[in-house]
């Protein structure tokens, strides 16, 4: 957990959280597109991707360097039931 926080903690000019948002963004688009059977994707169902992705990771970096408490399945569990429902219906 401490190898985490600290790489959470970056504030260089590549972050750690920028990374895992960039690659979030693209696994969610490149499934999305998938399975709509398309090539693009319409700009609501990215900009809601975006949000999602960059929500979940600013969350994950709070609850790193804030919570000890509330257990990991808990935290994925809020994220999931945050999900928009454009993207979720994608997705489940």
């Amino acid at each position: 957990m401490h190898f985490c926080k600290k790489a959470y903690d970056d504030n260089s000019q590549n972050p750690l959280w920028q990374y895992m948002h960039e690659y979030f963004v693209d696994r969610y688009s490149i499934e999305a597109m998938k399975i709509l059977d398309t090539d693009r994707l319409d700009t609501q169902i990215l900009y809601s991707i975006r949000l999602y992705c960059y929500g979940c990771v600013g969350m994950t970096r709070e609850w790193l360097m804030n919570d000890n408490i509330t257990p990991a399945e808990t935290i994925v569990e809020m994220m999931f039931h945050s999900m928009p429902e454009n993207i979720r219906r994608i997705f489940f």
